[in-house]
């Protein structure tokens, strides 16, 4: 099960703490999630994946469309504190070099 928290929001950046397995419909509710948080104007939005233990197929996909759709609203999503083995998967598919994946979690907004 996935779990994805607001730990720290301000006008300038929104950290989302995420826990779990970002997979099935772990992957959808991570997606539901930023589509509210955009939806609500939060426009520079940060998350700590410190917690996810594994990130698949889907998991990829939602992370796609997550920065798709911050994009699109004059956004951007970025990532922070991945596992190893998490982190991996994201260099493997690109994500960690487009989303700008930092080792730890920077709530700049450059």
């Amino acid at each position: 099960m996935l779990e994805v928290t607001v730990t720290e929001s301000s006008p300038a950046c929104t950290l989302l703490t995420v826990t779990g397995e970002l997979a099935g419909t772990g992957s959808e509710r991570l997606l539901t999630r930023l589509d509210r948080l955009l939806d609500k104007g939060h426009r520079s939005l940060v998350l700590d994946l410190t917690g996810v233990t594994f990130c698949d197929s889907s998991g990829i996909s939602a992370l796609v469309r997550g920065h798709a759709r911050a994009s699109a609203a004059a956004g951007r999503l970025r990532l922070s504190a991945a596992s190893p083995q998490v982190a991996r998967v994201l260099e493997l598919s690109g994500l960690a070099r487009m989303l700008g994946l930092q080792s730890t979690v920077d709530l700049t907004t450059s």
